[in-house]
C-alpha cells in the first residue's frame, strides 16, 4: 500500500504543491530526473529504430525523415510550447542529435520559447473574456495558477526547466497579466534547458 501512495503522489498534481502552498521541490526534482531518463530510453529506442537495416533501407521512411527536417521541427516544437498538448519538445531530440550543436539548440530553443510567448499573448486575449477565462482557468487545474500567484516571473523559470507544464504556465501568466517584458525574459530559460538536454542526450547517446 505505501508504493501504491508514493506512485499515487508521484503521477498526481497536487503532489507538487505541500500544505503551505510551495512547491515540494524535492518531488520536482525527482520528476525531473525520471522524465530525462524516460525520453533518454525513448530517444535511445527511436535512434536504434531509424539505424535498422530495414528502416534505413526504406525509402518512405528516409523520405519522411529528410522531408521533416528543420521546417518540421520548428513546427513541431512551436505548437506543442503554444498549446496545451500531452506532447513534448523532446520528442525531437532524434531528428536534431546529429545537427550542429548551436544550430540543434537555436532551433529548439527559438520555436520553445516563441511557443511559450504566443501562449502568453493567447492567455492575455483570453483574460478578456470571462467565460473563456474560467473555462481555462478550471482545465488547467489549481496548481498553474497557484504556482504563478506564489512565485510570479520564476513560476516560468521554473517550468521552463522541469516537468511542470510550461505552455499552461504561460498561458496563464496572461490570463493573470503578468507583465509582458519579464514574462519574455523568462522565456529565455528555453535557451538553457535544450542547452542542457543536448549535452545530456548528445554525450549519452553519441
Amino acid at each position: 500500500m505505501k508504493v501504491f501512495e508514493r506512485l499515487k503522489r508521484i503521477f498526481s498534481k497536487e503532489s507538487l504543491m505541500l500544505e503551505d502552498g510551495t512547491l515540494d521541490f524535492k518531488q520536482l526534482l525527482f520528476k525531473t530526473v525520471l522524465a530525462s531518463a524516460t525520453f533518454l530510453l525513448l530517444i535511445f529506442f527511436v535512434i536504434h529504430l531509424m539505424h535498422l537495416k530495414t528502416f534505413s533501407n526504406s525509402v518512405s521512411i528516409q523520405k519522411f525523415i529528410n522531408d521533416f527536417g528543420m521546417k518540421g521541427v520548428v513546427i513541431f516544437v512551436y505548437l506543442v510550447d503554444l498549446l496545451i498538448l500531452p506532447l513534448s519538445p523532446d520528442m525531437m531530440w532524434p531528428f536534431v542529435l546529429s545537427w550542429h550543436p548551436m544550430t540543434a539548440i537555436l532551433v529548439m530553443g527559438v520555436s520553445s520559447m516563441a511557443g511559450a510567448y504566443s501562449a502568453y499573448l493567447m492567455g492575455r486575449l483570453i483574460g478578456l473574456i470571462p467565460f473563456i477565462k474560467n473555462l481555462t482557468l478550471r482545465l488547467a487545474g489549481d496548481d498553474s495558477e497557484k504556482i504563478l500567484r506564489k512565485y510570479g516571473i520564476w513560476a516560468i523559470v521554473i517550468s521552463g526547466l522541469t516537468p511542470l507544464p510550461f505552455s499552461t504556465i504561460c498561458c496563464i501568466a496572461g490570463i493573470l497579466k503578468l507583465k509582458p517584458l519579464p514574462v519574455f525574459a523568462a522565456c529565455q530559460i528555453r535557451f538553457v534547458r535544450m542547452a542542457i538536454y543536448y549535452l545530456i542526450y548528445s554525450s549519452i547517446l553519441g
